[in-house]
């Protein structure tokens, strides 16, 4: 999918000059004092890259980035986090030249992807192996070999490795099949990468059987490279009908795919994995699992990988719980989605009969069926991952009787989507979202997310410079969700429905049908004069919640309440930015109307900060 323009990169070189501005990103020094500059650079002599151009990259606090190639540089003091951009950092240092960010000296995110802490306790933790054998090599990197590899996870509950000192990697030639009447543990120990080498899926853990069996493949401390899921039973499109579903029915998984067992992924790596593309149903270009009881990924990184959905995790039928871990540049590249009847009534299908797309949903998770259970997702970061279709980030769809959906103190930043720019989410009942921060998530409708038939509950929770580029809700995108849903103390801030005229709701689009309390509106804006520029056409029920500016950014009507008796006043709103807490926030200015004008606030903020509840600032930041 192509990248549309950005224009919110104009609002980050805005932020010297319009101190109130609505900005995705702080910058806590626009320009450094010689001295302070002179004394960091005597303190740090050395950089490491972060990101390549084009790329949203995060730091931890406050750090030095620079911008450019060979000698020619250009640097910010960065918050938070951006994006490797000429826009970000006002200039072109070196024309025609295929530039870096670097950031100075040695700092928690210092690598091309980020990286979580340790926010949530995970319902499970690492194996001890310390006492067991190694089963792989006998102390050098030759003795470790793919048939060593073999004999031992047929032979043994527990595989771990004797490699010597220095890190290996062990090539494979075709895929390891797991046993499956046993539990097992493969620990790499921190030193061993499984290379699939872009020919071969690495490990395939299949039963007959669906959602039956206790059985746990657990992948620890281990990473897994370029492995490669290869199609079959391809189906060609339709010359007479575009919409029938095509391509790969097989060809899940690209390093890792699993039916009727469960898969525990404690501190592993996962990277430029490959599914099979296109099609309408394939997908996870890390792991697949199908009819699986359980699988819990924590404190992980997959970065890379691709699909034509899921393009790191996809699950089918299967439970998912997602702990401290990180998702940065997954692609779903199918395109056409998966739908059933309608355009594709009378097609043959992929999977079914009736079906319709070639898949493209889901960037870096994929979720879908009837009979999983509740998800969660907490202290996780999703990171420029992309789809071709629906949701750039995280996608699911709980198929005939609702379920919980949780995502707990996570960062969405940089995602993007035809619709969706980071969530898709559809018959979660509740969807509880807290804590957590999404920004610069583009789409061409529902730059943050689209919730469908969902009973929401948004506590806590900031949107910041997201937007939609051709369509409807810069920041969400709402359709037909319980109206016993609520939304409480949450900040909207600098997102745009950036179209034109046509295009608006830059905040909010859709029904507004659950009451809305302690939430602030601020800047978020159109370029259409006519319709709303922050929120639905018929304002929302609620109460103590604040709107700005009064008047819409082009034409100077004044707009429409995004809440039924909200107040206008300047909220004094500060740039996104590390605040404390596990995500990124927007703090309000010590004189702001916000503070005080809150009641019956959740008893701490989006950073953890302890509130007074029954008088509590309005929005996400006490």
């Amino acid at each position: 999918m192509k990248r549309p323009s950005m224009p919110y990169h104009a609002l980050f070189r805005s932020l010297c000059t319009a101190p109130r501005a609505a900005a995705l990103i702080a910058l806590t020094a626009c320009s450094a004092g010689a001295s302070a500059q002179q004394e960091m650079d005597a303190a740090q002599t050395t950089w490491t890259k972060i990101a390549t151009e084009g790329q949203s990259f995060a730091v931890s606090g406050t750090q030095t980035v620079r911008y450019g190639a060979k000698s020619a540089w250009l640097e910010k003091t960065v918050s938070g986090g951006g994006r490797c951009t000429s826009g970000f950092f006002s200039g072109d240092p070196i024309y025609g030249t295929r530039k870096e960010c670097q950031v100075a000296e040695t700092i928690e995110t210092a690598q091309a992807v980020p990286t979580a802490a340790k926010v949530c306790t995970p319902p499970i933790t690492a194996v001890n192996t310390s006492n067991v054998a190694p089963s792989v090599g006998t102390g050098t990197p030759q003795s470790c070999t793919e048939a060593a590899l073999r004999t031992a996870i047929a032979s043994h509950n527990t595989v771990t490795f004797n490699c010597g000192a220095t890190p290996v990697t062990i090539a494979l030639s075709k895929t390891i099949d797991v046993p499956t009447d046993r539990d097992i543990v493969i620990d790499g120990g921190h030193k061993v990468t499984l290379d699939g080498l872009g020919k071969t899926r690495i490990l395939s853990l299949l039963r007959e059987n669906y959602r039956s069996n206790n059985h746990v493949l657990t992948l620890q401390r281990i990473t897994l490279a370029r492995g490669k899921a290869t199609g079959t039973r391809y189906v060609a499109p339709d010359p007479n009908n575009p919409s029938c579903a095509y391509g790969w029915a097989d060809g899940a998984g690209g390093a890792v795919h699993v039916k009727d067992a469960k898969l525990r992924v404690i501190d592993a790596t996962f990277r430029d994995n490959k599914a099979a593309t296109p099609g309408p149903d394939v997908g996870g270009g890390a792991i697949h699992a199908a009819g699986s009881l359980d699988v819990t990924i924590v404190g992980s990184t997959f970065t890379g990988n691709s699909g034509s959905n899921g393009g790191a995790v996809k699950l089918l039928q299967s439970n998912g719980r997602f702990y401290n871990s990180v998702f940065a540049n997954n692609v779903a590249n199918g395109t056409g989605q998966n739908f059933k009847g309608g355009k594709a009534n009378g097609c043959p299908g992929v999977g079914h009969a009736n079906q319709g797309g070639a898949g493209g949903n889901a960037g870096a998770i994929g979720i879908d069926g009837k009979d999983d259970t509740d998800v969660v997702v907490c202290g996780s970061r999703f990171v420029d991952n992309q789809a071709n279709e629906l949701a750039g980030a995280l996608s699911r769809t709980a198929n005939v009787t609702p379920r919980r959906m949780t995502i707990d103190r996570s960062l969405f930043q940089g995602n993007r989507a035809k619709t969706g720019g980071a969530l898709y989410l559809q018959n979660q009942k509740p969807l509880d979202i807290v804590a957590s921060t999404f920004t610069a998530n583009v789409a061409k409708g529902g730059g943050a997310a689209q919730f469908y038939n969902d009973k929401l509950n948004i506590v806590n929770s900031t949107f910041a410079g997201n937007e939609a580029t051709a369509g409807l809700g810069g920041a969400l995108m709402l359709n037909a969700n319980d109206p016993a849903g609520v939304m409480r103390n949450v900040t909207f801030t600098g997102n745009k429905s950036s179209g034109g005229p046509g295009y608006f709701s830059a905040a909010i689009a859709g029904s507004l049908n659950f009451p809305v309390y302690n939430s602030v509106f601020a800047n978020n804006v159109t370029a259409d004069p006519w319709t709303p520029m922050q929120c639905t056409p018929t304002p929302g029920s609620g109460a103590n919640n604040v709107q700005w500016p009064r008047h819409r950014a082009v034409g100077g009507a004044a707009d429409t309440l995004c809440i039924k008796g909200i107040v206008f006043a300047d909220p004094k709103l500060g740039a996104l930015a590390n605040n404390g807490g596990p995500t990124p926030t927007a703090a309000p200015a010590s004189t702001s109307p916000l503070r005080g004008a809150g009641r019956n606030c959740p008893a701490a903020d989006q950073r953890g900060v302890k509130r007074n509840t029954s008088q509590c600032t309005v929005g996400a930041v006490e």
